[in-house]
């Protein structure tokens, strides 16, 4: 009954934040028509490391590279909650949009990407882990250090409060193998309950410690079931991220749109013009437009 009710206010607290498109049949309040769409890529980072050595990190001076390559292209970064007001209030997203999204939450990147931002004036979306976030808090606390240290939920509410990073949620502690998706053998309704537990106690964290309220989940390795995002619908949740690659079309008025949003994973030892390059293979970003 406590998750019951927990779960409604949540879902209360972020649609009532926005205005419905159902108030205006034919027309936005902000003025695009219903039905109108928009091209967004979104490309997906995880760390950044002097020597990467796997294909979820690159190097600092390689994502700079991007946000100077995407600044000359004529394209600006854009968060989750702009993708939600364009499809939920109409509110126009820019020429050409681009959303720059971090999993996990690792602290070198939060650290040092800072500065970048504010030069390129650029923002993120930042997906992280509730459980990794609390054990590094922990570990602060009694003064330990790791060679991979996740933010602690200080330097989350640092990082929110820049305006530059958006905070969403990566679950609370579903970052295995087996992700956000349904076990073998598990009936749909303990599945349900499961997921639904693990974002509430998400979204009691994040509120706890930041005081915001999360309104979009990226799914850890993308692993999810079919009943999944009706389930985080349910929660409150009013988009999600996956990680297959291929760009994505959102329509104002069609909250559907919004859901498995598709990723380009950003991989290292690549220059931002043959990554970017790439993708234009996938009709990522169409130069014939500029």
């Amino acid at each position: 009954m406590k998750m019951r009710i927990f779960l409604a206010a949540l879902a209360a607290i972020i649609l009532l934040s926005h205005v419905s498109v159902a108030a205006s049949p034919l027309e936005t309040l902000m003025g695009l028509a219903m039905g109108d769409t928009a091209e967004v890529p979104i490309i997906m980072y995880h760390a950044l490391e002097d020597t990467p050595d796997n294909r979820w990190e690159i190097t600092l001076q390689e994502f700079e590279d991007d946000l100077k390559y995407l600044a000359e292209k004529g394209y600006t970064s854009v968060v989750m909650q702009d993708l939600i007001d364009f499809v939920h209030n109409g509110k126009p997203l820019p020429e050409k949009p681009i959303v720059l999204s971090f999993d996990d939450g690792r602290m070198p990147t939060a650290n040092i990407i800072l500065p970048l931002l504010e030069e390129y004036d650029a923002r993120i979306t930042m997906a992280i882990i509730g459980r990794e976030t609390d054990h590094y808090t922990e570990l602060d606390k009694n003064g330990a250090s790791s060679r991979h240290p996740h933010m602690t939920w200080d330097q989350v509410r640092t990082a929110h409060e820049t305006g530059r990073v958006e905070i969403q949620s990566h679950t609370y502690n579903l970052h295995g193998p087996n992700g956000a998706k349904k076990k073998k053998g598990e009936s749909v309704d303990a599945y349900r309950q499961r997921l639904m537990a693990d974002l509430q106690k998400f979204a009691e964290k994040l509120h706890e410690n930041v005081g915001i309220t999360p309104n979009s989940l990226a799914y850890p390795l993308g692993a999810i079931s079919s009943t999944s995002d009706d389930i985080i619908k349910e929660a409150g949740y009013l988009a999600s991220l996956s990680c297959y690659e291929k760009n994505n079309t959102i329509t104002v008025g069609d909250a559907d749109s919004l859901y498995s949003l598709n990723r380009f994973l950003r991989p290292p030892h690549k220059s931002s013009g043959e990554f970017f390059a790439v993708l234009n293979d996938n009709k990522m970003m169409n130069e014939d437009n500029d």
